[in-house]
């Protein structure tokens, strides 16, 4: 096997085997009422232009997160207010544009744990907004170095046995 076969099935395993850690929305909440048994659809009212939400998820991967993303549709209406993100793990936020908040350091959220995000949207208009927030965990790196460190070890152990 080539080495340049050998790099590419290193680099889609440790894709593979990262891609699986996920987390699962334990609670969403927020400052501004919704509208009947859909708490997914928010109605701004003319007085609240920038509504709180809270979420709550729940670390179910046996991977440690070192940070986590929050993503707004780019295309949709609502963005991120920027100052307004907090944890109760990560206590550095960056915005690297209007749709995205990036939570980092100093704590880490192990297996088994919960984290809790807050953060405020914009909206342009008063009236009805239903709006998706994609959650990615950020897997520890040291972690997806010894999977793609173990997957070089069976792969040289195969090559040498079939030699």
């Amino acid at each position: 096997m080539s080495r340049c076969r050998v790099a590419f099935a290193l680099f889609g395993a440790v894709i593979f085997l990262t891609s699986s850690v996920h987390g699962s929305l334990v609670s969403l909440s927020s400052d501004v009422a919704s509208e009947g048994a859909d708490p997914g659809l928010v109605v701004i009212g003319e007085d609240e232009v920038s509504p709180t939400f809270t979420i709550t998820t729940a670390n179910y991967s046996d991977i440690t997160w070192t940070g986590y993303i929050l993503t707004l549709d780019p295309e949709g209406e609502v963005t991120f207010v920027e100052g307004s993100g907090g944890s109760t793990d990560f206590g550095t936020v960056e915005y690297p544009d209007a749709w995205t908040i990036e939570f980092w350091a100093p704590e880490e959220v192990p297996p088994g744990e919960f984290v809790t995000f807050e953060f405020k949207v914009n909206v342009p208009d008063p009236g009805d907004y239903s709006f998706a927030v994609t959650q990615n965990p950020i897997p520890e790196p040291v972690t997806a170095a010894l999977l793609g460190l173990g997957g070089l070890a069976l792969l040289m152990r195969r090559r040498r046995q079939g030699t």
